[in-house]
């Protein structure tokens, strides 16, 4: 004859399944979850901010499929653990109310079940993850070159002279004594009597901030330093210091120094980096 005592254990180790455990798992689980993350220090690919620059679709370049890999395998990877580890608390948790074993149903049935499979599933439904958003917020500055349509290959001013007055005027920026110190300093060592000469801006932002600009119109570039000289050949010179002004552009002409055509002014150089065209981008404007 069984004792009450046993027929209970008995009846607790019958609903003991590994279907008792996919239910008792999804009853617990979180109602959201953060499984993908980065580490201090994590910056966007090269490949990516210039397509983010120049609104293109991220997730066709390399870098982007690479973070997408990466992405789906941490994703999968913390459902699996968020849910392997609650599994093993519910389980821990029959075991002391049972007083039993039951580390086959943890260790066997559990791990290639259907119901663990759900449960994994729900968890990544759940995630709320904003990994890609903080990447972009701590990759910090990032370089643009743009060229300026007034100082473009047919602004006439190739084997030419020009003066800081016109060299302004083409900018649209006033004629400070700064401006013009500064003009007359990227003039006098571009040469452009005796070369060819194409005005481009350089300016140093944030890439949160390009990011946020609309995906087309006009955009403002405040206080740029302007490179004359030949991208082609990586000649001319760039301005040691920002101009007071601003310049408007297409938000489609924007591209990162390494992307923009030509040589990159930090390849030009080197040792240079984007905080030392630090200016700002927003939307123009209307006049």
């Amino acid at each position: 004859m069984v004792n009450d005592a046993a027929k209970g254990a008995h009846v607790n180790m019958q609903v003991r399944t590994v279907q008792a455990l996919g239910e008792a798992v999804e009853q617990e689980l979180d109602d959201k979850y953060i499984l993908v993350w980065n580490s201090q220090g994590d910056v966007v690919p090269h490949d990516v901010v210039a397509a983010l620059v120049q609104g293109e679709n991220t997730w066709e370049t390399k870098g982007g499929e690479a973070l997408s890999v990466w992405e789906n395998d941490v994703r999968w990877a913390s459902a699996c653990d968020a849910v392997d580890e609650l599994s093993a608390d519910i389980v821990r948790r029959w075991e002391h109310e049972d007083d039993a074993d039951y580390h086959d149903l943890l260790d066997y049935e559990w791990p290639a079940s259907d119901e663990r499979l759900s449960a994994i599933h729900t968890v990544q439904d759940r995630d709320e993850s904003a990994w890609f958003d903080e990447l972009v917020n701590q990759h910090g500055a990032v370089l643009l070159r743009v060229t300026i349509k007034a100082m473009d290959e047919d602004a006439g001013l190739s084997y030419t002279t020009v003066t800081p007055d016109h060299f302004l005027d083409l900018l649209g920026f006033e004629h400070t004594d700064s401006n013009r110190t500064l003009a007359a300093e990227v003039i006098d060592n571009a040469s452009p009597e005796f070369s060819v000469a194409i005005g481009q801006a350089l300016i140093g932002v944030d890439l949160r901030a390009v990011v946020d600009l609309p995906a087309s119109g006009q955009v403002e570039l405040h206080n740029p330093h302007v490179w004359l000289g030949n991208p082609f050949a990586g000649s001319g010179w760039c301005s040691e210091h920002a101009f007071a002004g601003t310049l408007a552009v297409d938000r489609s002409d924007l591209r990162t120094d390494d992307d923009a055509f030509g040589w990159p002014w930090a390849k030009v150089v080197g040792g240079t980096s984007a905080s030392y065209f630090s200016g700002s981008v927003a939307v123009a404007k209307p006049h």
